[in-house]
């Protein structure tokens, strides 16, 4: 009843705070925080995290979140975070030249005005976009209880911020400095005021060197989790120093080209608690990895990239000592054979997880299917050699597997597929591309059989046809569907699917010369739960379509509706208009009317093209 308080007069106070606590997602506690002043109060006395797109002027956005919220543990702050689901001030959209930066920033080489140094920062005029060493000793001095600091992607950060930030919360559990140039005497402060720390990403740090690992290595025996990644100045010697100092090593990520086998021997050594380890190290062989498999017996989790001087001889290690291993991923391992999976199924019963990705020697997986019967999760990948009778054993062995991969596997036919929808009927994601070999006999056997199926993506599987989605709408509710590049499939096909997935979440059709504007009237009927959409490339998908969509799909948050001659700036303002919840489209720039950007603003996404 309009001015009657029938909470807040009933409740303690205690539990009032106790159910806002329980509430979990950012815009739920936003909404809670507008009820009244004392939810709003409550509010503020309690958030314990907050994530921050560090864009505008970031330093006054983040110190506008100290002062609102001041029992903050948790803070994450990410230049690639977008403003519309995190905190902002709403400033300013980001120039061209900052997003250009930041796009050159992600790549592994950084090549970004932030890579060299704060002043090369200040010299481009981007230093008000991003967090400073101002904004963080801020932070420090607001929030001296923090426990979980995230810091990815911020160039403009030195050593000097990352001082005040040990100087002040000396209850410093997670510390992530991805992309930020960091120098040693940031790292040795953490290290000797921080020792509760537990878990250090140190990935694409061009700034740490040796002195500074080594001494924080040294200081730091709690620690549990390290990243290492892209670090050219850290050597053989900062792993020595891990090894002899972090005892208590559960997982380590390195991808280090100059680390050599006698590294990786230290850390099996001294740090035998280890469960997870995922390397790139190209000049590692055998004599490390087997170290890995004598001394590292929890090994749960074993990943290794771009691996070119072991054999089969390392796995065979690892069968022998890695029992509990549940999780292998192999990237780019050009020198084994199927007699490594053959060692790694025998040895690892446990294993769930099995992606293999570009190894061109692997042409069985007859082991896996024969002695992995817990497997839940097979990737593959470049596997040009896998022969089509590989999927026998694993459709027989494999009942429980539940997401399937198949990436450019050029012989994997019907027949292998039709074994694996067979066998594997609790499959509840299955992604298919370029396996031409593929058609609507494989498609339809896992229709009729796989009813737990949830996501689908048959991306540019030429073969396939309206057959394989009737019969998939006739089994299966989808919540994911990616049709992209099957040029087969029709109008008719994707109605079907519209009126049998009522849950149905993303939908991928870019690429389908074939599908008009009635199955965007389909969707709009059927489908009320879409939030993604990709149209992309679509010729025959009009304006009018679109009208009939935003009817039915008001929950649309992404549309991906680039080269669609048929829709135009008009298409456009009605996808803007009608969705409320619209938070990227992605078109070409020349259909954006000056009307659109006002009201749309930084939800455009803009493609340029010639006219």
């Amino acid at each position: 009843m309009k001015g009657a308080d029938l909470i807040n007069t009933v409740l303690p106070e205690e539990v009032l705070l106790e159910i806002l606590r329980r509430v979990e997602s950012k815009p739920d506690l936003d909404s809670c925080a507008l009820v009244c002043r004392k939810w709003n109060h409550i509010d503020r006395a309690t958030r314990r995290t907050v994530k921050i797109a560090a864009s505008g002027n970031a330093d006054r956005l983040l110190a506008s979140v100290i002062q609102r919220f001041t029992a903050l543990t948790s803070v994450f702050i990410d230049e690639r975070h977008q403003s519309s689901s995190h905190y902002s001030l709403g400033l300013s959209t980001p120039s061209k030249q900052r997003r250009n930066s930041l796009s050159g920033s992600r790549g592994r080489n950084r090549n970004s005005p932030g890579s060299s140094s704060t002043s090369s920062a200040e010299d481009t005029g981007i230093d008000q976009n991003y967090i400073s060493d101002a904004g963080l000793s801020l932070l420090a001095l607001g929030c001296k209880g923090l426990e979980n600091l995230s810091l990815t992607w911020c160039p403009t950060l030195t050593s000097l911020g990352l001082v005040s930030i040990a100087d002040n919360c000396k209850a410093l559990k997670s510390l992530e400095l991805q992309g930020c140039y960091i120098g040693d005497e940031g790292l040795i402060a953490i290290g000797q005021c921080c020792k509760l720390l537990r878990e250090l990403n140190l990935k694409f740090c061009d700034g740490i060197s040796d002195k500074g690992l080594i001494d924080l290595a040294r200081n730091s025996n709690s620690l549990i989790s390290l990243a290492i990644s892209s670090c050219p100045r850290i050597s053989d010697m900062s792993l020595q120093a891990v090894a002899s100092h972090c005892h208590n090593l559960v997982a380590l990520t390195l991808e280090l080209d100059s680390i050599k086998d006698e590294s990786l021997i230290s850390i099996a050594k001294g740090c035998r608690s280890l469960k997870s380890m995922k390397l790139r190290c190209i000049n590692v062989g055998d004599l490390a990895l087997q170290a890995v498999g004598s001394f590292c017996a929890s090994l749960e989790v074993l990943a290794l990239h771009s691996f070119q001087g072991f054999t089969d001889r390392s796995l065979y290690a690892i069968s022998k000592g890695c029992k509990n291993l549940r999780e292998l991923v192999l990237t780019d391992c050009n020198l084994i054979t199927d007699r490594s999976l053959e060692y790694i199924a025998r040895g690892c019963t446990k294993l769930e997880h099995v992606e293999i990705n570009g190894c061109q020697n692997i042409e069985s997986l007859e082991s896996i299917g024969r002695f992995c019967s817990g497997l839940r999760k097979l990737s593959l990948v470049y596997c040009s050699m896998l022969l089509k009778n590989a999927f026998i054993e694993v459709g027989r062995g494999c009942s429980l597997l539940q997401s399937l991969h198949l990436f450019d596997c050029m012989k994997i036919d019907d027949d292998a597929m039709c074994q694996i929808a067979v066998g594997c009927k609790y499959l509840r994601q299955l992604h298919l591309r370029r396996c031409n070999e593929i058609g609507d006999k494989g498609i339809i056997s896992v229709g009729k059989n796989c009813k737990h199926l949830t996501d689908l993506s048959l991306q540019f599987c030429e073969s396939i046809s309206d057959e394989s989605l009737f019969a998939i709408a006739e089994g299966c509710s989808l919540e994911h569907l990616s049709v992209s590049g099957c040029h087969e499939i029709t109008n008719n096909g994707l109605t079907a699917i519209a009126r049998s997935s009522p849950d149905l979440i993303s939908l991928d059709i870019s690429v389908l010369l074939n599908v008009g504007d009635i199955p965007m009237a389909e969707l709009a009927e059927g489908c009320p739960k879409l939030k993604e959409l990709s149209l992309s490339q679509c010729t025959k998908i009009t304006d009018v379509g679109l009208t009939h969509l935003v009817k039915g799909c008001v929950e649309l948050e992404i549309c991906n509706m680039v080269y669609c001659p048929l829709i135009t700036a008009s298409g456009l303002a009605t996808i803007v208009s009608s969705c409320a919840k619209i938070k990227k489209v992605l078109i070409e720039e020349w259909k954006v009317s000056k009307r659109t950007r006002r009201r749309a603003g930084p939800v455009l996404t803009s493609l340029c093209t010639e006219l």
